[in-house]
């Protein structure tokens, strides 16, 4: 990344020293694990949050709310997986299983994701903070909307992804099925902030 001049994704696993090693630009995505900001409890931890945050490579931050491989469905880190290098990166104790919920527990409402919002861009400094999703129902995403213009937050960015995508840690019927495809989703989401006056 710092040799193309381009930023990397994180993934939601944390950031770890190969990602600094280089010092190329970092997007920390941030997911419902809180990998990085993990309080012991398993809930966000805003003093670990800051502490990446605030690092030069960290240019902005992603919070993961859906994304088309793993719709709805958390995931599980095997204890046996979780060795020294997985507990200091990730902020879990090694040799004990993990899981990563399918939702928030930082907030539970279109609302709450943007006070959220709001507080993960305030902690950073001020660098952008946005968050991803793959678009299932149009109501969901349009009540998003809805909160942005009752509570005057807005993020700066919003990813949209696609049901295309692949992995091994959900059910086949859930990734085949579930969400909308990429082109769909922006073309969407495009329509939906153009309509209540926010694409800009």
């Amino acid at each position: 990344a710092a040799m193309g001049n381009f930023a990397h994704n994180t993934g939601e696993g944390g950031v770890s020293p190969y990602h600094l090693k280089h010092e190329g630009d970092l997007i920390w995505q941030i997911g419902t694990g809180y990998f990085g900001c993990r309080a012991q409890d398993g809930g966000f931890d805003a003093e670990r949050y800051k502490e990446n945050a605030l690092r030069p490579s960290v240019k902005m931050i992603e919070l993961k709310i859906s994304q088309g491989a793993k719709p709805g469905h958390g995931g599980i880190l095997p204890g046996e997986k979780v060795t020294p290098e997985i507990e200091e990166i990730r902020g879990v104790p090694v040799g004990k299983t993990v899981a990563s919920p399918p939702w928030h527990s930082a907030f539970s409402t279109p609302k709450g994701l943007l006070e959220f919002v709001a507080e993960l861009r305030e902690l950073s400094g001020g660098k952008p903070v946005g968050f991803k999703l793959c678009i299932g129902h149009r109501t969901e995403f349009l009540c998003i909307c809805k909160a942005m213009l009752e509570t005057g937050i807005i993020p700066d960015f919003i990813t949209v992804d696609g049901s295309e995508g692949g992995t091994g840690a959900a059910p086949l019927e859930l990734s085949n099925s579930v969400g909308m495809p990429m082109r769909d989703g922006l073309l969407f989401a495009n329509s939906a902030l153009r309509g209540v006056g926010l694409r800009d």
